[in-house]
């Protein structure tokens, strides 16, 4: 079976989703069809098993371009019927927009799924009126082709909840044997989040949250990542790494302590469930994607106020006992309900179903 890949967005967690998949599933020729964006890494290719073919989308970008626009749905068009693909799995919001309408302008809009990693209608950095933008294009779109399959539950509900339907297929992650953390006397409690220093991930309100705690020795933040607002995370008691491998990564997790996400939306990020497999216990905004993986009072807590963060974080500061215990069930968590071959293994259900023109819903 040859399977399209489409993703306009190709870094942070949808690029290692890609990747992700196309390592799971080597029994099927892949191709991915692929934008470009400032933070893509130079060795995205490296990131592919080589029998991947990469293929660049040019032209394309994030934001609305009615005429950009135009040019990137006829190279993708060209594109999707040079290589004739059993399935096209459209990545992320613009992909599925300009993917469904190609793919219905080139007559393949039977082979079509669409898994949106973070709706665009779900973003909090837009006027009310740009959102119902959004969920009017969705479901225009919808109408040309496509089965969406969200990456969580509550993204899916989301979807459902505007009158278009979805089924989903949780993000999935393989854990590493990794030593497990024992509580000890360090005094010192490193809170942390990984990902891009971009709006959807609401840097300023970390830094408020590591402002807070400014006056607490025993605390402090890192911010393992990069971006276009990095100069908003400037609490004395913060630091940024930038950008590291997956070895510098993995690293400062397993040296962390507790994990903090203040995304103002998600799909079901991979940084939380990468966290998860290093046994630390959550702090996130409750929000789209993060609902699907805490388990308030067993693995972490999610919070919708500031001072419900502080509190959280301080009472897991003081008590490496019950940091151990709830990390402890956050591995568990993973283990059992976010693993690649879970994914992995219902994506390959619906290619199939798909390739023999059937539509069917995911248990």
């Amino acid at each position: 079976m040859k399977v399209i890949h489409v993703a306009e967005s190709f870094a942070a967690g949808v690029l290692h989703f890609v990747a992700q998949l196309t390592h799971a599933m080597p029994e099927h020729e892949h191709i991915v069809i692929h934008g470009n964006r400032p933070d893509t890494p130079n060795n995205y290719a490296a990131l592919f098993p080589s029998s991947v073919t990469l293929l660049p989308w040019v032209g394309v970008t994030r934001d609305i371009s009615p005429l950009g626009d135009v040019v990137a749905l006829y190279r993708l068009m060209r594109l999707l019927k040079q290589q004739d693909g059993d399935i096209i799995h459209l990545h992320s919001s613009k992909a599925g927009f300009l993917g469904r309408i190609a793919a219905k302008l080139v007559w393949q809009s039977e082979r079509v799924i669409y898994t949106p990693h973070g709706v665009a209608f779900l973003r909090q950095d837009i006027p009310s009126i740009k959102q119902s933008l959004f969920i009017w294009l969705e479901k225009l779109a919808s109408l040309c082709s496509g089965h969406v399959i969200a990456c969580s539950a509550s993204e899916a509900n989301s979807f459902t909840a505007n009158g278009i339907p979805a089924d989903f297929i949780s993000n999935g992650i393989t854990c590493a044997a990794i030593p497990e953390k024992t509580p000890t006397s360090n005094t010192i409690c490193t809170v942390i989040l990984v990902g891009r220093i971009s709006t959807q991930k609401n840097p300023a309100r970390y830094n408020a949250i590591a402002q807070a705690c400014a006056d607490q020795p025993n605390l402090r933040f890192v911010w393992v990542g990069d971006g276009e607002l990095r100069h908003v995370l400037n609490a004395p008691n913060l630091r940024c790494t930038g950008w590291l491998s997956p070895a510098g990564v993995a690293e400062q997790l397993q040296q962390a302590d507790i994990y903090l996400s203040t995304s103002s939306w998600e799909g079901l990020p991979l940084s939380a469930l990468q966290a998860m497999c290093h046994r630390l216990p959550l702090v996130l905004s409750e929000c789209t994607g993060h609902l699907d993986i805490v388990q308030a009072g067993r693995n972490g807590y999610l919070f919708q106020h500031d001072d419900t963060a502080l509190l959280a974080i301080k009472t897991l500061a003081g008590d490496a006992t019950l940091r151990e215990r709830l990390g402890r069930a956050s591995r568990e968590m993973v283990e059992q309900q976010f693993t690649v071959q879970q994914m992995a293994d219902s994506y390959r259900r619906v290619y199939q179903a798909h390739e023999h023109s059937l539509i069917v819903s995911i248990p």
